[in-house]
């Protein structure tokens, strides 16, 4: 189950990865392997040839992974490194839906960014560990 934080309500110390395309670029393309495939598929629409290869979805000409959608590179990022806390703001709804697909991971956001089908999220209050099950209840935790 992904792990929701909100604005001011972070555990002390956290550091939250803001710039997905940079740090995908940097770490998480080196760990990329078959779990990727499917992410890629369903994010994208692209097809991974290798560890640092995907087929263009216009053409299907061979691009490098670092061509992938942000949104993408953020999903990735957050399956690859589960002990890290990322913004998920540039996230479109297609990426969103596997971010809160997953069983692992940390998400951030100042405001509300869900998945309209997501079926479960874990979020920290200031005092308080929180079990969502559906789109309605983690919107209202998170505009409270």
């Amino acid at each position: 189950m992904i792990t929701v934080y909100k604005k001011d309500v972070l555990p002390d110390n956290a550091e939250i990865i803001r710039v997905n395309d940079v740090f995908f670029n940097k770490f998480t393309s080196v760990l990329i392997d078959d779990r990727a495939r499917d992410i890629i598929q369903k994010i994208d629409n692209s097809e991974m040839i290798s560890k640092y290869y995907i087929a263009s979805r216009f053409d299907g000409s061979r691009i490098n992974v670092d061509m992938l959608s942000t949104g993408c590179k953020c999903a990735l990022n957050i399956m690859y490194n589960p002990d890290r806390i990322f913004d998920i703001r540039e996230c479109g709804e297609n990426a969103l839906e596997v971010i809160y697909s997953f069983d692992a991971g940390q998400v951030y956001c100042d405001y509300p960014m869900i998945a309209f089908d997501m079926t479960g999220a874990k979020a920290f209050d200031t005092d308080d560990v929180h079990i969502f099950s559906d789109y309605d209840e983690l919107r209202e935790w998170w505009m409270s």
